[in-house]
């Protein structure tokens, strides 16, 4: 007699852990960005802990809802390939293009104010369709992402579709492509082993170990991304890693050589996830099961709070200012949804 093996959830259930893994994970992100903007500020450049602080994080944070959004793909596409199809417009597409064009108007209006200002309006907001801006580019590499699951997982089947999205992050770094398809090859590995293993491969992996299994990946997590945090910046000269803007920071951190590290952090913040309980369990799955608002909105939130700080109030702290970046970054994206969805906005604006 052999034991069940675990199944994937029903389309459309949730798993605490998942969300409780989504919440932490947007933390880092808005942490990501919250550090990434005071980088590129005058208060910022030269914190050296700053720099550190973001290569860490953006080794694992963005491989992480890569592959969070692999995971529930192949029950979605089993079940209801149409709905699939649809859902690409309506949760994806129609976000994407909204608020990029939102938060791009908003840039474009504050001028000089944001660290880095821009003088080309319409040529930035007609390119939308292959040129992203901000974090968006999730969205667009998303939606490329979902398309190619759409149009090869059944026809390909797990083995060979894990090996095309495992060959297309190396390829795009030696095939000159544009920039769009770049950021989608270069999260595919994380999406395509995520839409292989499922859920349920995901939680036998790390989810259903034991405690001292689960705790172990994060000092294993640690010592790898600490090793591609020596190694790495030295394979790219042409990025110098002392003085980079945030952009190139974040270039080092999803190199090939990197990868290691980024599924170990991955798998220790799904571990971790998996451990978390009580109220502290309870209001990260809250903030994952709000991820998407919290994603759209936190840039605009994080930019005014450091702009006031800066430019209003003259704060050259950067440590407080980047703890109420990434507090306000939270909070705000929470009040903003909480005011749509009593509005009946939320839902028809893409927040989730």
């Amino acid at each position: 007699m052999t034991a069940a093996l675990p199944v994937a959830p029903a389309v459309g259930s949730r798993l605490d852990w998942l969300d409780i893994a989504r919440g932490l994970g947007i933390v880092l992100v808005v942490i990501g960005h919250a550090l990434g903007g005071l980088i590129d500020s005058p208060i910022g450049g030269e914190v050296p802990a700053f720099r550190a602080l973001f290569f860490w994080i953006y080794t694992f944070h963005m491989p992480l809802f890569f592959l969070a959004s692999g995971v529930l793909v192949a029950p979605r596409l089993d079940k209801n390939p149409d709905g699939f199809r649809r859902s690409l417009w309506s949760n994806i597409a129609k976000p994407y293009f909204l608020w990029s064009f939102i938060q791009f108007t908003l840039i474009y209006a504050a001028g000089s104010v944001v660290n880095a200002p821009v003088d080309r309006y319409w040529p930035v907001i007609l390119a939308l369709p292959w040129k992203t801006v901000s974090q968006f580019w999730f969205l667009h590499a998303l939606f490329m992402l979902h398309l190619l699951s759409l149009t090869s997982w059944r026809a390909l089947g797990p083995a060979a579709f894990l090996l095309l999205t495992l060959a297309l992050k190396p390829l795009s770094q030696t095939v000159p492509v544009p920039d769009f398809l770049r950021l989608a090859a270069n999260q595919a590995p994380y999406y395509g082993l995520g839409v292989v293993i499922g859920t349920a491969g995901l939680a036998r992996a790390f989810v259903d170990r034991s405690i001292a299994f689960r705790l172990a990946l994060l000092p294993l997590a640690a010592a790898l991304i600490a090793v591609a945090f020596q190694v790495v910046p030295g394979l790219r000269p042409d990025i110098p890693y002392a003085t980079a803007k945030a952009a190139g920071l974040a270039n080092l951190a999803w190199q090939p050589q990197a990868l290691p590290a980024a599924l170990a952090g991955t798998a220790a913040l799904v571990g971790l996830a998996s451990l978390l309980t009580g109220r502290l369990g309870r209001s990260l799955g809250f903030l994952g099961r709000r991820s998407m608002a919290i994603f759209i909105l936190h840039i605009m939130a994080v930019a005014g709070t450091r702009i006031i700080c800066l430019k209003i109030f003259g704060l050259t702290d950067a440590t407080m200012v980047l703890v109420l970046s990434t507090l306000i970054g939270l909070a705000g994206p929470l009040v903003a949804y909480a005011v749509l969805d009593r509005l009946k906005l939320a839902r028809p604006l893409g927040l989730g």
